[in-house]
């Protein structure tokens, strides 16, 4: 007669935790949400926010910044603000909500769809410049997308209808970061002594003093003039753009980057063993 032989089985929950973890952190993303629904021990240690930091944490309204606070999302690298939503609550007190929550966050590197979002200049500088100064990417641009020209306004009704929902939307993907005077000085102050940054690119910033503050007699050469009422000195300027190893400088407008910034720039990197590895002017 045969013997039957029965198997007891163990709970995963019985293991050492130091098993636990070891197990938890090899886990893919998609099985690493699963594990956390297993049982209140699996949910409690993968809360740890060192398993979450592949995470891209999705700001589509005011509410979500409510999951920016969550443990498990206190190492998160990345989040995106680029759904057509942030329009309505972004232009109002959620921006400066945004940047709170995620200024308390020091492992956010990227933040998609930052460069549309309307009213930083309205944000505390301290506070803006400790989070894009954080980041590894930032697109410090403000400005129209090209224009293609004016559309033939003999259309049918319908593609006329078409043509202005398309027009709309591109002027919601017009760049709109621009910063203040104090924010672009105190931002370009901390990357030339120590940033995060590995990809900037800037265009469409007030480099010049307010033009209708200066004295409209004086005989100087114009180009002269706008050199000496740079906001941002030629040697921070060139201190700041040279110090980050990727850089898109982009001119919106004629005043938007000095003669003068452009030659200290071009200096510094001749002369010093700069960060800068690629430089493109358009």
């Amino acid at each position: 007669m045969g013997q039957s032989h029965s198997q007891s089985q163990t709970h995963i929950s019985v293991l050492p935790n130091e098993v636990m973890f070891i197990i938890l952190q090899y886990l893919p993303p998609q099985e690493m949400k699963s594990a956390v629904l297993v049982c209140k021990a699996l949910r409690e240690m993968g809360e740890k926010p060192r398993f979450w930091t592949w995470a891209v944490a999705t700001v589509n309204t005011k509410d979500d910044l409510l999951k920016l606070k969550l443990p498990r999302l206190q190492m998160v690298q990345e989040i995106d603000v680029t759904h057509p939503s942030r329009l309505v609550w972004m232009k109002r007190e959620g921006l400066a909500d945004l940047f709170q929550v995620i200024g308390e966050i020091p492992t956010v590197r990227r933040i998609r769809g930052l460069e549309f979002c309307k009213g930083i200049e309205g944000i505390e500088p301290d506070l803006v410049v400790s989070v894009l100064n954080s980041l590894e990417e930032l697109k410090l641009c403000y400005g129209f997308a090209e224009e293609d020209g004016e559309e033939d306004e003999e259309e049918d009704d319908e593609e006329d209808e078409e043509e202005d929902e398309e027009k709309e939307q591109e002027m919601e993907q017009e760049m709109q970061m621009k910063l203040s005077t104090e924010q672009l000085e105190l931002l370009f102050t901390a990357v030339a002594e120590k940033t995060n940054l590995k990809f900037l690119q800037v265009s469409g910033q007030d480099m010049l003093k307010d033009m209708d503050k200066t004295d409209e007699t004086d005989e100087v050469d114009e180009m002269d003039q706008m050199d000496e009422m740079d906001t941002i000195s030629p040697e921070l300027f060139a201190a700041a753009v040279s110090n980050v190893e990727e850089v898109i400088l982009k001119e919106h407008f004629k005043e938007d980057i000095t003669s003068k910034q452009f030659e200290a720039l071009y200096s510094i990197i001749a002369v010093e063993d700069r960060p800068v590895r690629k430089f493109t002017c358009l």
